[in-house]
């Protein structure tokens, strides 16, 4: 017994049947000039960010504070892109780093306007299975993904858990 998409469907109500996005792993490089481009931060600072972590994520704090200041100079695009990348790695891409936010879902926003095309409920789905799968192996100690996804899905097909 699994959540499937139909139960995602069901929980998120969000389209399923959009177009579906398969992001790319990025390197340091591409990952910087992504940032440049999208949240209009300067070369040197994303490279500085990035070469935190050596690889294609940021400080989610770093993030936030990106998002401040486009906020404070009035740059709503920027603060919008900021805000999703955001959002999307706190709730349906959370990996266990609780710190970093990956750059690799940053393409999901670089054109806001094809943003609501994707199919967010696929995404969300892969990932919490391969969370899921990550997570059943012995010395695994936490779980990542959209566990708000797979606590509805227990609640819905599980209704004396909640009594």
């Amino acid at each position: 017994m699994t959540i499937t998409l139909d139960d995602a469907l069901n929980l998120l109500h969000f389209p399923i049947v959009d177009q579906f996005y398969t992001h790319q792993t990025l390197n340091a490089n591409s990952a910087n000039d992504l940032l440049v481009e999208s949240l209009h931060v300067d070369h040197g600072v994303a490279f500085e960010e990035i070469r935190h972590y050596r690889e294609s994520h940021v400080r989610l704090s770093w993030l936030r504070d990106v998002y401040e200041d486009a906020c404070l100079r009035r740059q709503w695009i920027v603060a919008t892109i900021a805000y999703l990348l955001h959002l999307v790695d706190c709730t349906i891409f959370t990996d266990k780093s609780a710190t970093s936010v990956s750059m690799n879902y940053l393409g999901f926003f670089v054109n806001l306007s094809v943003t609501g095309g994707y199919s967010w409920v696929a995404a969300a789905l892969t990932h919490m299975y391969e969370q899921l799968g990550d997570c059943s192996y012995v010395k695994t100690r936490q779980l990542a993904g959209y566990e708000t996804l797979l606590q509805g899905w227990i609640y819905e097909h599980f209704l004396s858990i909640g009594n």
